[in-house]
């Protein structure tokens, strides 16, 4: 059976429906660009006219087109691509690439009209590309599907993109610098065939050595995150994504909800997928280049070779934003330096050759840099002047890095004397950057990459001391009794007590004389919250008394807080141990489910935005992570002469909320706020813990 991969990119057979003879249409661009393009099989433009295109004949029907075919590229009135696909699916194509627009982005009725082709395609056992994109292209078979201008040259990146212009603008980047790709998809609506399918159908592909993503919409981010968690090690994937800085009209009401954004849970699901991500197409661009033509850095040690001191300087300052190092040059790296470099030259790293070094030096320098056992990476930095021509200097850079196993990446600061030497450089396989900030962030990527797929692997396991069956029966009780919303205090803690959750005993009072005598039951001192239909942030109203003592406070402290207000009453608590304060929290996000928040504590939460996210559930090993990425996972060290927190109670309760969401999809938000975390041994209390549910529990 043909995979998805064969069916789209190296198809025996391609039919254009609504294939025109006038060449300002773009479905004879199309036809044009399969012919003229160079793909090596039979080509049948489909029109009820008839005639000739480009001297293929033209088919009334894709009914009438003769064998083989098995890719259909669909470019009719959106009204009649239904019966087109229709055609296709009793014609026995397997594949079909729907260029034309006017279906879900038009409104309601194309929405209908693009419901209807999935229907088809499923009853067919169609795999359907779009609709609304511009199709695919594959520079090595060749094939080219698409009504752009013409191929970018032939090279090792892939690119699934959800928007059309964005192909086009980097299909014509890439034929402007001399860039080559391997794959492009444009996936359009993503009706069937997504940003999933399309990792997919770069992982098995010889010719594509990374998979450089841009992404509108992920309708199903866990598929996207298992698709690329499946490929990562082998290839990289870097990803830019739209749409990240607004949280639509979603009312949330818990600390994780209202930090854990789309952009954090993005970012969640990507370090899980192990994608590298990127703020920019320009950065995008950049960074898959260079791990498409650079061989993986052992450490991360730059050296610079250059002409001016300025640029250079950048560069170092770029290089440690990113964590890169300048690397420390031996006593005989730097004696060859002196030998081959002209007088006065700065023989320290940077290595500053001065405004007119002669070209070859670069070669001879930048031999001797790589050279060195401290040194990882190498980049060449130049500025054009009178003396020494662009394209000498950049010959020998390619000389030098095509000898090389060590990355090298070269920058030319300039402009109009360039045009020539940057094809050059990039069709050598060398990088260029016309900014050293660029190029230090590529090779950033490159280490980025090199530990993304060397870190070790730790899949999630669910902790022990779990009662699935208990918090189950509290779910749906609230469910029945109160539908979505808030469970109240004591109703959240029976529920993260049943998943091993650590929670100070509790109780509720509805006079002052049940209060007194639940204290007394609880064992002095008590902490008292206030238990009323929606309040959730209670220190916001005074809603919360901490460390009473005796009877009197008690009693003082529940007549101010529930005095006048019918309905409410006091929530009584076992006073926690002293500790610090954090939050561990999940907000279930409609694309990535469940996500993890995890930093420092208390009322200033929203403030302090100290928080690490990742993707529930998942390991020990993450939830050490989490901590460590946070200020609060600082102060558990211990600062000052404090005592060292308990790490590892933290990492359980992380672990256990974690799970919890993650067996009961309903719950819509949780927070525990504050985890107070005793010192090393002494564990952690879950003081305060609200829960959400959006759904009936199943």
């Amino acid at each position: 059976m043909a995979t998805l991969q064969d069916l789209f990119f190296n198809p025996n057979g391609v039919a254009v429906i609504g294939a025109s003879s006038d060449p300002s249409k773009l479905s004879h661009g199309v036809v044009r660009n399969l012919k003229n393009g160079g793909y090596p099989r039979p080509i049948y433009p489909v029109n009820p006219r008839g005639g000739e295109i480009l001297g293929l004949p033209v088919y009334p029907s894709i009914l009438d087109v003769p064998d083989p075919v098995e890719l259909g590229v669909v470019m009719i009135p959106a009204p009649l691509v239904p019966d087109a696909l229709s055609e296709c699916g009793r014609r026995g194509l397997k594949a079909v690439i729907v260029i034309t627009g006017g279906f879900k982005e038009a409104g309601p009725e194309g929405a209908a009209l693009e419901e209807r082709l999935k229907q088809i395609a499923d009853a067919y056992g169609m795999r359907l590309i779009g609709p609304n994109c511009v199709g695919v292209m594959d520079a090595h078979l060749p094939l080219d599907t698409t009504f752009i201008t013409a191929m970018p040259p032939k090279g090792h990146i892939g690119f699934v993109s959800h928007s059309g212009a964005i192909c086009g603008g980097t299909v014509d980047w890439a034929r402007s610098t001399g860039v080559g790709f391997s794959r492009i998809a444009s996936l359009g609506n993503q009706l069937d065939v997504d940003i999933a399918d399309g990792i997919a159908m770069m992982q098995d592909d010889p010719n594509t050595r990374v998979i450089s993503v841009y992404a509108e919409g992920l309708p199903d981010g866990r598929r996207f995150v298992d698709a690329a968690a499946r490929v990562y090690r082998h290839k990289p994937i870097v990803m830019l994504k739209a749409g990240l800085t607004t949280s639509g009209t979603r009312a949330v009401a818990s600390h994780t909800g209202a930090m854990a954004g789309n952009r954090q849970a993005y970012l969640a699901a990507c370090h899980r997928a192990g994608v590298l991500v990127v703020d920019s197409l320009q950065e995008q661009n950049d960074v898959a280049l260079t791990l498409a033509t650079q061989p993986e850095p052992v450490g991360n040690r730059v050296a610079l070779l250059t002409n001016a001191g300025g640029p250079a300087a950048l560069a170092a300052d770029e290089l440690d934003e990113y964590g890169l190092v300048m690397a420390n040059l031996a006593p005989s790296t730097v004696a060859r330096l002196a030998e081959v470099t002209p007088r006065g030259a700065q023989l320290a790293n940077p290595v500053d050759m001065l405004g007119g070094p002669a070209a070859e030096m670069y070669r001879s320098a930048g031999e001797a840099l790589l050279a060195d056992p401290g040194v990882d990476m190498l980049m060449a930095i130049f500025v054009p002047q009178a003396i020494t021509p662009v394209p000498d200097v950049v010959e020998n850079v390619i000389a030098m890095a095509q000898g090389a196993s060590k990355p090298v990446v070269c920058c030319l600061v300039g402009g109009e004397s360039l045009r020539e030497s940057i094809i050059a450089l990039n069709q050598a396989g060398v990088p260029f950057f016309q900014d050293p900030n660029r190029a230090s962030r590529a090779l950033a990527g490159l280490c980025q990459y090199a530990r993304l797929r060397t870190r070790p692997v730790e899949p999630p396991a669910a902790p022990d001391r779990i009662d699935t069956e208990r918090a189950r029966s509290l779910l749906r009780r609230h469910w029945k009794e109160s539908g979505a919303g808030f469970l109240d205090g004591a109703e959240s803690a029976e529920v993260a007590e049943a998943y091993g959750i650590r929670v100070p005993r509790v109780g509720i009072a509805s006079t002052a004389d049940e209060a007194v005598a639940l204290a007394l039951e609880l064992g002095y001192p008590v902490a008292m919250k206030v238990h009323a239909p929606g309040v959730i942030h209670k220190a916001d109203i005074g809603g919360v008394r901490l460390d009473l003592r005796d009877d009197a406070s008690v009693r003082a402290a529940f007549a101010s807080m529930i005095a006048g207000n019918a309905g409410w009453r006091a929530m009584l608590q076992q006073m926690a141990p002293a500790g610090q304060e954090m939050i561990v929290g999940v907000h279930a996000d409609p694309q990535f489910g469940p996500v993890l928040m995890a930093g420092l504590g208390g009322t200033l939460v929203e403030v302090l935005h100290d928080a690490a996210f990742r993707l529930a559930p998942l390991s020990a090993r993450d939830a050490l992570e989490m901590i460590s990425e946070t200020a609060a996972g600082r102060i558990l060290q211990g600062l000052r002469g404090a005592a060292p927190g308990d790490r590892d109670a933290v990492v359980d309760a992380i672990l256990r909320i974690g799970q919890l969401a993650s067996d009961f999809p309903c719950i819509s938000e949780l927070d525990v706020n504050p985890l107070i975390v005793g010192e090393a041994g002494a564990g952690a209390w879950a003081v305060d813990v609200r829960i959400a549910i959006g759904a009936e529990p199943d």
